[in-house]
């Protein structure tokens, strides 16, 4: 036996009651509350949070400057592959701050243990 549809309105299941609207969330005459519809089995698809452009100020442009500075220590270090491997050394230890206390520390030792 197939079941009566009404357009517009919703059967409760609970008193039978029609109820206006297809998007009602409970029967107005014995409060039942009606289940969202369920999807065919998959999984929701996850919605990727927005991003949002912070706007930019004085200080965050490039300058031509500092790409020659960035330049010219990525030549003296010895190519983009060591560049990387002091950024992480650097983000290892907990930040600039961090790896230039450290790298202070390290040469007063050196000049304290030189026996002249």
């Amino acid at each position: 036996m197939a079941k009566k549809t009404r357009r517009g309105q919703k059967q409760c299941p609970k008193c039978k009651a029609w109820i206006k609207g297809t998007r009602a969330k409970t029967c107005p005459k014995c409060d039942h509350a009606f289940v969202a519809a369920k999807s065919n089995g998959a999984a929701p698809t996850p919605v990727a949070p927005a991003v949002v452009e912070k706007p930019s100020k004085p200080g965050d442009t490039i300058t031509l400057e500092q790409v020659k500075k960035v330049a010219h220590t990525i030549q003296t270090l010895g190519g983009y592959q060591r560049v990387t491997e002091v950024l992480e050394v650097i983000k290892e230890l907990g930040g600039v701050k961090k790896f230039k206390e450290l790298a202070e520390a390290m040469s007063v030792t050196d000049t304290d243990s030189i026996p002249y």
